[in-house]
């Protein structure tokens, strides 16, 4: 018996309180389309494993199983704030249309971050596949959701809202967070962009926890845009005026308005209400917004900004013709509705323009660098990643993140100009020799690939990934007498692969030194160990139709380096390789460096570690000792 492509499930388009406001209450339900998986009762599936225990009520709630003839008969149970099977199913459903995404634009399977394996009472990331991210929907009683790496799970609270009337709340009832899609995507991306870069965990500058928070955000808000129903209402609303105050640029409205502080949703992309007049105003683009917002949550808001800025101007841009149509060549709508033809028109333009954004703004993530990465990284990343995949940019989307990132004052170092070409990465610079030594490396794991790129089990495939991370990390560490003969035969010396290491940001046989310090002195450790820390295969599709297979292999550095007796920290270089494969041939393409050797980066992360910058970081995780490095903790990084 054939088994269906899609299993539907119904939930909230937006946060449960929408429901009960008769402006929204038709719009507030939606059919999520999940790719089928057979699923034993939680559900319990490939990805996911939802664990119902209520620790403050001490209870588990009864699974629900998705497979029974009533619940799929049903297309899955009723949207219920009281239901809390109902609230298993929706986790799920948004959880699962996360993933999707971001396999698509990916172009392979999410593998979760391994688990934490301690050696001689240390952390060590060397481990335990982890198959099934854990999703508690009512962990705790707390106004807070969050994701801990160290057991792989998103932990959602819920709360009783403040003794009062704001907005569509119920003045001292029940909010669940894991009723929030915004909420629930915010959380999954986390869970995704650890799985990818371990090492975007680590506070090493202002951006690195601003993006895992604008990311998440990014993420949330782009697939809200999805919603072809929601969308229609919003532009009947507003009558095509997406940057005008709406539902679709606000995160979590349910959650800020019930919340003591009663501050409305819980972050917006579009505007916001002024605390003197009451009433709302539309956020335009200050370039001086990211030289002085330090917190976390406020620079994220305007790497948010400006995708939504992008957003709007491709919106404008595509949509002036349909306006022309619908006003005999003016181009100013009159007033009263506008007709619903001209409503649907819109809307799947809207949608389109979303839905690829969203696709770009999650494909650069493989051209970002693997350590401290920055928002003028990810500029160069976008547009990169983009220009491969749809090299004639018919529709704009490089110019409209080009001017989005200006307009906002965003300018990555090292880069002159901002044309297309400034901004993409540069095919590395190397030597003959240095060249030979990187396509040999290229060359002796391409049967590795093209194994793993036949299997769908993702199991195996992490295993294959373990076993090529251990073969590079040989092969990077002691090149000369690992290789087969049949590599030796090409005479490179030992001096050749140091000079094609050092290309890659791989620095070898040091002893200890120190450098001159503000305050004294940095000393560095030898010989810094080396981590090969991700091998990844990716094939994927572009606007344009083009196909692009590669292997994205990710390398990090770590330097001990202590500043005075009780203080010091981890400072790590590394390099993003980007191998394409055309014609079962491997060519590297880009190699996205942080180096050892730049003093700038390493005095910048002393001083927001150790000086000043130090007392605007984020709480250290709970596994690690601060006198070792400073990582994100989400817990207190969400709580509210």
């Amino acid at each position: 018996m054939t088994k269906p492509r899609y299993r539907c499930l119904r939930g909230y388009t937006i946060d449960p309180g929408f429901s009960t406001r008769l402006d929204t209450m038709v719009i507030n339900e939606s059919i999520y389309k999940i790719k089928w998986e057979d699923l034993e009762p939680g559900p319990i599936g490939e990805y996911l494993e939802i664990i119902d225990f209520d620790p403050v009520n001490y209870c588990f709630y009864e699974p629900v199983d998705l497979d029974s003839k009533e619940i799929l008969g049903m297309s899955g149970l009723a949207p219920s704030e009281g239901d809390a099977q109902f609230h298993q199913q929706f986790v799920y459903a948004v959880i699962m249309q996360t993933i999707e995404n971001f396999e698509k634009a990916l172009g392979r399977k999410i593998i979760w971050r391994s688990n934490l394996v301690w050696k001689n009472g240390k952390a060590d990331e060397a481990q335990e596949y982890v198959q099934k991210l854990r999703v508690y929907p009512h962990a705790m009683m707390d106004s807070n959701a969050f994701y801990t790496s160290e057991k792989v799970a998103l932990l959602f609270g819920y709360f009783q809202a403040a003794n009062k009337i704001e907005g569509s709340n119920f003045p001292g009832g029940a909010v669940f967070t894991c009723l929030s899609p915004d909420i629930v995507a915010h959380e999954t991306t986390h869970a995704i962009l650890d799985s990818m870069y371990p090492r975007y965990m680590e506070n090493t500058n202002p951006d690195v926890p601003a993006f895992h928070e604008a990311f998440a955000d990014i993420v949330a808000l782009l697939q809200r845009f999805s919603n072809t129903k929601l969308l229609e209402h919003q532009i009947e609303q507003t009558r095509g005026r997406l940057d005008e105050y709406s539902i679709m640029g606000e995160l979590a409205t349910q959650f800020g308005q019930a919340l003591e502080t009663g501050r409305g949703a819980l972050r917006s992309a579009i505007g916001e209400y002024d605390k003197k007049t009451g009433k709302w105003k539309k956020i335009n683009p200050n370039p001086a917004a990211y030289q002085n917002a330090m917190e976390a949550h406020d620079r994220g808001a305007i790497l948010v900004a400006t995708v939504f800025e992008a957003f709007m101007r491709l919106y404008n841009f595509r949509v002036q013709d349909l306006l022309r149509i619908a006003t005999q060549g003016s181009g100013i709508l009159p007033q009263g509705s506008i007709h619903p033809d001209l409503v649907k028109r819109l809307a799947t333009e809207a949608s389109d323009i979303s839905s690829h954004l969203l696709s770009i703004c999650i494909r650069a993530l493989d051209y970002c660098p693997p350590i401290d990465i920055t928002f003028g990284d990810y500029l160069q990343a976008l547009i990169t990643a983009d220009t491969d995949l749809s090299p004639e940019d018919n529709n704009g989307y490089r110019v409209a993140l080009i001017d989005s990132f200006r307009a906002w004052g965003i300018f990555p170092q090292r880069v002159k100009t901002l044309s297309v070409y400034s901004l993409r990465w540069f095919p590395p610079q190397l030597t003959a020799k240095e060249d030979l030594a990187m396509s040999l490396m290229a060359a002796h794991i391409k049967d590795d690939i093209r194994e793993i790129s036949r299997l769908t089990n993702r199991e195996l495939i992490a295993a294959k990934y373990k076993v090529l991370q251990k073969k590079l990390h040989t092969i990077l560490d002691k090149p000369i007498t690992t290789l087969d003969k049949k590599w030796k035969s090409s005479k490179l010396k030992q001096k050749d692969w140091d000079g094609f290491l050092k290309n890659i940001g791989v620095v070898k046989n040091i002893k200890p030194y120190s450098i001159p310090y503000s305050d004294g002195i940095l000393r560095f450790s030898a010989n810094p160990k080396l981590e090969v820390h991700n091998v990844k295969h990716a094939f994927r599709k572009g606007r344009e139709d083009q196909q692009l297979e590669q292997v994205i292999i990710s390398l990090t550095q770590t330097h001990r380096v202590e500043s005075g007796e009780y203080r010091g920290f981890k400072f790590r270089s590394g390099c993003t390789i980007i191998i394409n494969i055309l014609n079962d041939v491997m060519n590297v393409e880009y190699i996205i460096l942080k180096r050892f050797d730049k003093d700038v980066r390493l005095i910048k992360q002393a001083d927001y570690q150790l000086g000043i910058g130090a007392s605007m970081t984020m709480p250290i995780s709970s596994y690690d000792d601060p006198r070792k490095s400073i990582n994100l903790n989400f817990q207190n990084l969400h709580a509210h």
